[in-house]
């Protein structure tokens, strides 16, 4: 008894290690096939032992045997494929030597065996198996009726030799496999129909986890970022105003320190940000004209005071020069790119080196323009091996350049996306110690010029914008500060809403010029603010100038219906010449 619980357990536990029914179901029919050959030659054996047909009963023997052989490699080894192998051959060697000895006929325990052999087959070892097995078996039994018809000899099913008892006997263990394998395998189809709806419920309920993780991210990180920026913009904007107050000059490196820490702080914030509303599939393109020779020669402007602190020739290049380009596009986006590129140029070029920003024309029609736009430097380079790793987030060429330069890794990753978003490919030549190349080309549509020739922006440039009455929309009180601080150097009047509705009621009330609405406040957002003066019965008070100023990201604002109420908005922190700037445009009329 304990040798057959033994057995039990080693089959329980082999059956276990599978967890497709369909494997499970094999191994069973394994298992039965076996069990039930080896009953049925014992059984064979048993009532052959008076008949003194020694030939049929080594034979047996030997199959028996075998079989035990594949019970043992089953049941003790795990080898299931070796054991349904094993099972097979000796089956197949089994009925060609009943082919030899039935010379003018064929055996019905050899057709019996024949299809147990080309259904196991294909059950237990699948359909390649299955084949092979089956034309072993067919093609003897097919060429054995061909070349005795040939020769003119008689054909014929012979019944089994060696007694009535053994056919009946194969024929009953013939159905009973059969029924056993057509059993096992509806029920693994059935079983994997279950497991099938399951993980599709589990994947579906997985997926929407994932969603709602994503979801909850975007908020996360949009709402760290406004909290982050909230502060950060008191930092900068108390920087710019101290800046000015004519500091001594042990504070003006003060100053430059805290605005470089600080600057390079919301960068930070900001790849951050960018990156995850990128992973989000929120970055949308936005199409407007604008001058592409004067885009590129401010960012050029941009970093050629820290090219000279480094010691770095920073140079532009263009075959259209100094000469007006003007094309519809997002611009926002081409400066997000460039001064990416431009600032990894800078930063990986030592003393001496030579950084140039080169555009030029690959294609032009009537409408159309496709601009190559290239960036070169001869600076530490990226090694071959590392030309993938660089645009990976979060990734750079090795710890050392995180060490030695700073950086979270995120900025060529959004370079790259942004590139994709306009249809193009990022490329990059680079060799370490050499210096690096990024490219990439871009097509526009032309915009005609005289169609966005500004005459309101020189007027804006020299406006005279003090005594403008203006209403501070801030529940902020270091907000508040910082602006009351900026307005005063412009000679501005202003008054302090600490509210959307406080500023709403002091609209309704007073002659206000421009309105500074923040767009998170208590009782009553910005948004929801602006809502309510657009629908102020009293034109004059209606068309009132809203600028937000707002810690929110610049895709979070744009995406929002309520910015359609907005008439201009900047992102917290911003510097006071761009606040000025669009104080100017309002006044101007040119928001």
């Amino acid at each position: 008894m304990e040798f057959f619980s033994n057995l039990k357990r080693r089959y329980n536990a082999l059956i276990k290690e599978s967890a497709v029914p369909l494997m499970q179901s094999r191994i069973k029919i394994l298992a039965f096939g076996l069990g039930l050959l080896m009953l049925l030659i014992a059984t064979i054996l048993i009532l052959l032992i008076s008949s003194g047909k020694t030939a049929i009963m080594i034979r047996l023997i030997f199959l028996l045997l075998t079989l035990l052989y594949a019970s043992y490699l089953l049941l003790y080894k795990a080898k299931w494929r070796n054991a349904a192998h094993i099972l097979l051959i000796a089956l197949s060697l089994f009925i060609l030597t009943n082919i030899l000895m039935y010379k003018h006929g064929i055996n019905m325990v050899t057709f019996q065996l024949s299809i147990i052999i080309i259904s196991a087959s294909f059950y237990i070892l699948g359909k390649n198996w299955g084949i092979m097995y089956s034309a072993i078996n067919i093609m003897p039994i097919i060429i054995t009726f061909t070349m005795t018809r040939a020769q003119g000899g008689s054909i014929y099913l012979s019944d089994a030799e060696v007694s009535s008892n053994t056919f009946m006997l194969c024929l009953v263990f013939n159905f009973i496999l059969l029924v056993l394998m057509q059993y096992e395998f509806f029920k693994s189809f059935y079983q994997s129909q279950i497991k099938e709806r399951e993980l599709n419920h589990q994947l579906q309920s997985a997926l929407k986890e994932a969603q709602e993780a994503t979801r909850m991210r975007a908020d996360f990180l949009s709402s760290m970022s406004h909290e982050l920026r909230t502060p950060l913009h008191a930092v900068i904007g108390m920087t710019n105003v101290l800046s000015i107050e004519n500091p001594r000059k042990d504070q003006e490196e003060n100053l430059a320190i805290l605005r470089f820490s600080s600057e390079n702080l919301l960068a930070l914030i900001n790849d951050t940000l960018d990156f995850s509303k990128m992973n989000a599939d929120k970055i949308v393109l936005n199409k407007a004209d604008f001058n592409l020779t004067l885009l590129v020669q401010n960012i050029n402007a941009t970093f050629h005071t820290k090219a000279e602190q480094k010691g770095i020739i920073l140079k532009l290049t263009s075959d259209f020069e100094d000469q007006p380009l003007f094309v519809k596009g997002d611009q926002t986006r081409l400066t997000q790119i460039l001064n990416n590129l431009v600032s990894n140029a800078v930063k990986f070029t030592d003393t001496g080196g030579l950084v140039e920003m080169s555009i030029s024309t690959t294609a032009r029609t009537a409408e159309k323009i496709t601009l190559l736009f290239t960036v070169k430097d001869d600076g530490i380079g990226i090694p071959a091996n590392k030309h993938d790793t660089v645009f990976e987030p979060f990734l750079q060429a090795n710890n050392n350049i995180t060490k030695r330069y700073g950086g979270t890794g995120l900025g060529l990753s959004i370079v790259k996306r942004l590139i994709e978003l306009h249809g193009s490919k990022l490329k990059l030549d680079s060799k370490e110690n050499v210096g690096s190349t990024f490219s990439f080309d871009i097509s526009y549509e032309l915009a005609a010029i005289q169609e966005i020739m500004p005459v309101a922006v020189s007027a804006a440039s020299t406006a005279d914008i003090s005594g403008l009455n203006i209403l501070i929309a801030e529940d902020n009180i270091v907000n508040i500060m910082v602006l009351k601080k900026i307005l005063e150097q412009w000679d501005c009047d202003y008054s302090i809403a600490k509210n959307g509705l406080e500023a709403l009621e002091m609209v309704k009330a007073g002659s206000f010029d421009i309105v500074l609405m923040d767009i998170h406040m208590p009782v009553m957002d910005g948004f929801e603010a602006a809502r309510h003066i657009r629908e102020i019965p009293d034109i004059r008070l209606s068309k009132i100038k809203i600028i937000a100023l707002t810690a929110s990201s610049d895709v979070d604002i744009q995406q929002s219906f309520s910015y359609a109420y907005l008439d201009d908005y900047l992102t917290k922190p911003f510097r006071p010449d761009l606040l000025k700037k669009k104080l100017e445009e309002c006044l101007s009329g040119g928001a």
